[in-house]
């Protein structure tokens, strides 16, 4: 018969040995979005609006813990600009402050152009102003609508075209994928042809600004178990990341580290609600990446610096970007 005490010393020197589990072992970058074309103050009355609010919402977001900026930007009055002369002086002023930001840049100046025309104005004249200006290009992949006046058309060849432009100019794309089927796209289209350079940078969009098809719909848990299958069609050996919105951005972005995606966006151009079940605004835009950087050092996981994410992200160090 085995005693108590033969058993307790058996498993005092075998209990708990499995081996670490690596998922969270490795460093998060944090993206963060603090105004886009379409959030307003008829939704949230803290919106950044002017130029000068984009502005300190993107550098208070940077001291915070965000290495990477989802680059809008905005006139004086608050409207959205395509004018690419008001987004390099935005970046300019941001720069001042956080010398060694990510720029993630929207680059779409007309929706309803042609091809790479949609991008060329926006991206010609900041590769002309240096290559820190646009480092990563952000495409939308999927066909959809924000509203009946609002449709943006992507098909194989609209995005090869923008893909090849983009390169050869030395701009990364990065790659909004809001459904299954703008992932597969991406990937039968232009990863599997090998046309973006690696890593390839792709994001899964949810509860990005309504899209029907972008956000799940349903109770719980149906929106985390979407998001848990979404990262299993993404391709291995690219930087998985997730653009978190609308009312779960919170919960998003926690399962995004839990499953250890290497990059979470969050902001106030996806997001207005604090909570998914309150009504509770989000005030601050650093706010958001204050509550991911928290999450995130409470499961163990490390902080990317904007340097980190570059190497992570596969683009050139910034000291080889701006001239001395």
């Amino acid at each position: 018969m085995v005693s108590i005490k033969d058993l307790f010393s058996g498993y005092a020197t075998s209990l708990h040995e499995e081996p670490p589990h690596l998922t969270l072992n490795k460093k998060l970058i944090i993206n963060v979005a603090p105004t886009g074309s379409f959030t307003s103050r008829q939704q949230n009355p803290y919106q950044p609006y002017t130029m000068e609010e984009n502005i300190r919402a993107a550098v208070e977001s940077y001291r915070a813990g965000a290495a990477v900026w989802h680059v809008h930007a905005r006139d004086d009055d608050g409207m959205p600009s395509k004018d690419p002369a008001v987004m390099r002086e935005t970046i300019d002023r941001v720069r001042a402050e956080c010398p060694d930001i990510v720029t993630s840049v929207i680059p779409y100046v007309d929706y309803n152009a042609p091809g790479v025309s949609q991008v060329s104005r926006c991206v010609d004249y900041m590769v002309k102003a240096g290559p820190h200006y646009m480092e990563t290009a952000v495409l939308i992949c999927t066909t959809g609508s924000f509203s009946e006046k609002f449709t943006y058309t992507v098909t194989s060849s609209i995005l090869t075209d923008i893909v090849n432009y983009l390169e050869e100019r030395g701009v990364k794309p990065e790659f909004q994928g809001h459904s299954y089927q703008a992932l597969k796209d991406t990937y039968d289209w232009i990863l599997a042809r090998d046309l973006a350079s690696a890593p390839a940078l792709l994001n899964v969009m949810l509860g990005f600004h309504g899209y029907s098809h972008a956000s799940p719909v349903g109770p719980d848990p149906w929106n985390y178990i979407y998001l848990m299958a979404m990262q299993g069609t993404l391709p291995s050996g690219a930087v998985h990341g997730i653009c978190a919105g609308g009312r779960n951005w919170l919960p998003f972005a926690n399962m995004a580290i839990l499953l250890g995606f290497d990059m979470v966006r969050v902001g106030m151009e996806d997001s207005v609600y604090l909570h998914p079940h309150r009504d509770d605004k989000i005030r601050r835009c650093a706010e958001t990446v204050e509550r991911v950087v928290a999450i995130a050092k409470a499961l163990g996981r490390e902080i990317a610096t904007p340097e980190e994410a570059r190497q992570i992200m596969g683009l050139k160090p910034m000291h080889a970007q701006v001239p001395a």
